[in-house]
């Protein structure tokens, strides 16, 4: 972890709080103003590439203004050197500091601000006995094994021509097609092929081009127009559609035809495996190792939501509405990547809002529980980390990027989040390594 030379002034405020007044050396507050004006000018878009070098501050602040900048080189310094100072002074922090300041940072000046921190509340549990576990017992049903059956012959199925059927919505086609643009008459050559399979509804075409297959027979030609989207224009802007016209003439309506499982289809399709009943001996043992490895991984959280039953305590709101916050920003966050509203993803779980915000709040207290109750029970069993354990709970929080998490943890100068992480999955061995499970 980087060393800064700050100087840090503590003091109690209560039993949860204590104040840290921290002075940021003058030598570091220039790269710190740096770093924060590189953040908003990349938040706002601005093309660094064409910003000189000694113009750079007055671009970011006519972009955001005088007062947004300030506001924001301010909170970027105290929340960067905030952490550092926790970590030094070994506080165990629950939420997010308060800052303040009653100065602006200027380059090349020590620079003095408040940080307020919440310690993490410290609970005791009603038994710290090894637990007690019922899990499902591990077992693939024939019902499971036939459905397996049924998507191994899907995944093989093959089109073959429908005679006498008519196209519908998300019928297979095959057809020839002739397009050309109807205010000259020149040919496009993507849309002109004397034989083309094409499915409608997967969204290739306009949807106005699907329409006027609807109904068609093998055999029969259709002339229409529609409008084809445009191009991208050299501002990166879409082009307005142009209309053209073309002729389909249809060869044929296809069907898919799903193949029976047999043992010779058995032996054409499946290495290493000679009849049915071998096959479906061969998916029943590999479900069960699938399954297997899914209650074993289980377990690691079952153990720990059984310990949090013997949690003793009232957790405070202001700590259940920032754990709320945060995880509702990071779901928020992983599902814009995936192009998905929270109302989407509520949806695509079958919930209501509301249903959707209590299921939230409960998870917010199980999180708040079990992490809590492994706190509690490091402490009794006065648990103690070594290297190995810091490597086995970055495995868990990044596998296969160990050394980048922890390079990010220690440079944030958050090291106290990567202590909390592994005293908990140490307490958490501890009681996967001596709890009792009882199979249902």
């Amino acid at each position: 972890m980087p060393k800064f030379n700050l100087k840090i002034a503590q003091k109690k405020l209560d039993d949860s709080r204590v104040s840290f007044t921290i002075t940021i050396p003058g030598d570091l507050t220039a790269d710190l103003i740096k770093g924060a004006a590189f953040i908003l000018a990349l938040q706002n878009k601005i093309n660094l590439e064409k910003v000189e070098v000694e113009k750079f501050d007055e671009v970011v602040i006519e972009k955001v203004g005088e007062a947004q900048y300030k506001a924001f080189i301010n909170h970027y310094a105290m929340s960067a050197m905030t952490p550092y100072a926790i970590t030094e002074k070994n506080i165990e922090p629950i939420m997010e500091p308060e800052l303040n300041s009653s100065s602006e940072i200027e380059p090349n000046q020590d620079f003095t601000y408040v940080a307020v921190v919440t310690r993490k509340p410290h609970y005791e549990l009603k038994s710290y006995d090894p637990v007690t576990v019922k899990i499902p017992k591990v077992q693939v049903s024939e019902e499971e094994i036939d459905q397996q059956l049924y998507g191994l012959a899907e995944r093989s199925a093959k089109s073959e021509a429908d005679k006498d059927a008519i196209v519908w919505e998300d019928s297979e086609v095959v057809f020839a097609i002739k397009t050309s643009y109807k205010k000259n008459g020149t040919a496009i050559d993507r849309l002109t092929a004397d034989r083309r399979v094409y499915t409608l509804g997967e969204g290739f075409l306009p949807e106005e081009f699907d329409k006027n297959l609807l109904g068609l027979k093998a055999g029969e030609t259709k002339t229409f127009d529609f409008e084809l989207p445009g191009a991208e224009g050299p501002d990166g802007q879409p082009l307005p559609p142009k209309t053209v016209t073309t002729t389909v003439t249809l060869i044929q309506v296809n069907k898919r035809v799903i193949p029976a499982i047999t043992d010779t289809w058995v032996q054409a399709n499946v290495p290493d495996v000679k009849d049915v009943q071998h096959l479906r001996e061969r998916l029943r043992k590999e479900g069960l190792e699938f399954k297997s490895k899914q209650t074993e991984d289980s377990k690691f959280f079952a153990v720990a939501s059984a310990l949090a039953e013997r949690f003793i305590g009232f957790i405070p709101d202001e700590i259940y509405e920032f754990t709320r916050a945060e995880m509702l920003a990071n779901l928020q966050t992983t599902l814009k990547q995936q192009n998905m509203t929270l109302e989407q993803y509520a949806q695509s779980l079958g919930m209501q809002q509301q249903q959707f915000s209590m299921n939230l709040m409960m998870s917010v207290r199980e999180t708040l529980r079990q992490g809590f109750a492994l706190d509690a029970l490091a402490r009794h069993l006065k648990l103690t980390l070594t290297e190995d354990d810091i490597q086995d709970t970055l495995k868990r929080m990044a596998p296969g990027n160990e050394e980048k998490a922890r390079a990010d943890i220690e440079g944030s100068g958050r090291t106290y989040l990567l202590t909390e992480a592994a005293l908990r999955t140490k307490a958490n061995k501890w009681l996967l390594d001596t709890a009792t499970f009882t199979y249902e």
